[in-house]
């Protein structure tokens, strides 16, 4: 209970620490776009009025507000080049550059707690070790640098909206490498100075984050998840090393891999005792296993009740968020088909997972995705055969033939 609790502390501190942050940040913004913007002559005045002020401000605190994400996963990028490492993707929102089969693809994906994502391919372990300190810190530091290269400009021009935009950028650049390098969790994922903490905790934490960034390397190579080493996914030599977030993220793709082999009791087995256990597991990806969890009780035979019961709050607001995720979409399929018995709304759900393939970046994962819907289509209709097996047993005169005197012949 002290260890919860000892969770929901650190929690509610870091979510008060960047509350505080960005108060000051929209302090500071507020406080710039009045300054900065009064009494501009020119070809910055204002001809409309203020809101016309106030629109362009807004479009430009937006604009850079992009430009700092792109700004940060090129600083992953540079940073993770000049250590070893390869390109693989580069997502900023949703929109999302892939590297497969030796070509540039554009895809779909998204992630909550994530507004841009930079993976690249590690370098092989020298005597288990890897560079990762720059790699994970370079997107602060471009923020950083950018931010402080627009405080020039934004000190040394006339007051306008050019000298606005300037100041936001600075700001901004500001804000994200304070929230990106201070070790904190937000959203349940945890930031870069977080992963960096975690990577520096000893040598099974830092194989652990050279193996997550393998997974990733070998999905962009379609590559299932059954497929990649079984050494990936030991289990750690000390169940205290499941206390490293980086290990037990590991620890959760192997659940993972048990459903993608078709393995789900084993599944089911491994994710439950991940969620019984202290583990320094991130909200993600509890409410990812929770969702999992769902799926396989459902294959088991259990009913809506059970499947409620693990879907608590968090999990159904994740569902809710990643709404197009493949593991999210497969659970909602089977939820209609074996917990409420709902072939339309099966179909639905199965007409958005189809629609979300086609922008997917992964194949491999889609691949793994419909067999277990497959799976749970199958499971209905043999349930669906017993169950009429079962009404045609229990009519009256089968499987006997009445004599005239009432008897058996």
């Amino acid at each position: 209970m002290s260890g919860k609790k000892s969770v929901q502390k650190r929690g509610l501190a870091t979510k008060a620490l960047i509350v505080a942050l960005f108060m000051v940040l929209g302090a500071a913004v507020g406080y710039l776009a009045g300054h900065l913007t009064r009494g501009a002559e020119g070809p910055d005045a204002d001809p409309l009025g203020t809101a016309a002020w106030i629109v362009a401000l807004v479009v430009l605190l937006v604009t850079a507000y992009f430009l700092q994400i792109i700004v940060h996963e090129a600083g992953h990028l540079v940073f993770g080049l000049a250590t070893g490492y390869r390109f693989r993707s580069f997502r900023v929102g949703s929109l999302m550059l892939v590297q497969q089969d030796g070509r540039l693809r554009f895809r779909r994906f998204s992630v909550q707690g994530t507004g841009g994502q930079c993976l690249m391919a590690p370098p092989d372990l020298a005597d288990g070790r890897i560079p990762y300190r720059l790699y994970n810190l370079g997107g602060a530091l471009a923020n950083v640098l950018v931010g402080l290269a627009a405080a020039v400009p934004a000190f040394l021009l006339p007051k306008g909206l050019g000298t606005a935009f300037f100041a936001f950028v600075a700001i901004i650049g500001l804000a994200f490498a304070l929230t990106n390098g201070l070790p904190l969790t937000v959203g349940g994922v945890n930031n870069d100075g977080k992963n960096l903490r975690a990577a520096g905790e000893g040598p099974e934490a830092l194989r652990a984050f050279w193996i997550i960034l393998k997974i990733s390397e070998a999905q962009a190579d379609d590559v299932r998840t059954k497929d990649m080493p079984a050494a990936w996914f030991a289990a750690p030599a000390e169940p205290e090393q499941l206390r490293n977030p980086l290990v037990a993220s590991v620890a959760v793709v192997a659940c993972s891999r048990f459903l993608d082999e078709g393995r789900i009791a084993e599944a089911a087995e491994a994710i439950r005792n991940l969620l019984e256990g202290e583990t320094g597991m991130l909200g993600l990806h509890r409410s990812l296993l929770k969702i999992d969890l769902a799926y396989c009780e459902l294959m088991a035979g259990k009913g809506m009740q059970e499947a409620e019961r693990i879907l608590d709050a968090d999990a159904r607001k994740l569902m809710k968020a990643m709404k197009n995720y493949p593991s999210v979409l497969r659970t909602r399929h089977a939820l209609a088909l074996l917990a409420k018995g709902d072939e339309e709304e099966a179909r639905r759900v199965r007409e958005e997972f189809d629609r979300m393939a086609t922008r997917h970046p992964y194949p491999s994962e889609i691949e793994g995705e419909r067999e277990l819907m497959d799976a749970a289509a199958a499971r209905f209709s043999e349930r669906a055969e017993c169950e009429a097996a079962a009404r045609t047993a229990k009519a009256p005169g089968i499987g006997t033939h009445a004599t005239e005197e009432g008897t058996p012949a």
